[in-house]
């Protein structure tokens, strides 16, 4: 290998190491995912589609977009389905957007993180609550709210692994 083929493969995968750390924005709820691909994407134009190509991006994308649809099916339908109601279910939704931009300012990425996670147990909690002033119920929603938002997180990003699969293939394979 020459030098100039050594420098290429050290780029490639100095770059895909910068795409895996885009996998960690998931957790946090920002778009890890679009990232992913978004990059891709400038990568392709800069290297003029040589190593990846349309398909590969349009695999990418559709991973992307699956990721999105399960993240909120997920979450969403195992909160439901554990005992909360309707209006127990809205609070994690909207408790867990408000705790992620509360806590925006805490020790980014990890404040949040932290503040979705606790925003929907508390926020599923709280409309639980106020629908039918039952402890114990409020309790097991806000629980599992917030498994149902951890599960969801982890969906998305394997999603956003198997899109880091595909480029790395696509960039590391041999030509």
């Amino acid at each position: 290998m020459n030098g100039d083929a050594l420098l290429g493969t050290l780029g490639r995968i100095l770059f895909l190491v910068l795409e895996a750390a885009l996998l960690l924005l998931n957790a946090v709820g920002l778009p890890g995912n679009w990232l992913l691909l978004g990059l891709a994407v400038v990568y392709a134009a800069l290297t003029h589609f040589t190593r990846l190509g349309w398909v590969a991006l349009a695999v990418m994308a559709a991973l992307a977009l699956v990721a999105e649809g399960l993240e909120t099916v997920v979450g969403l339908t195992y909160t439901a389905k554990r005992g909360a109601t309707r209006l127990g279910t809205l609070g994690a939704f909207v408790g867990g957007l408000a705790g992620a931009v509360l806590a925006a300012g805490i020790v980014p990425p990890v404040g949040p993180m932290l503040g979705a996670f606790a925003g929907t147990f508390a926020g599923a909690f709280l409309f639980q609550y106020a629908s039918e002033r039952q402890h114990g119920t409020a309790l097991r929603a806000g629980r599992a709210a917030f498994i149902g938002r951890m599960l969801a997180a982890a969906v998305k990003t394997l999603c956003g692994f198997w899109m880091w699969c595909v480029l790395a293939y696509r960039l590391l394979a041999p030509r």
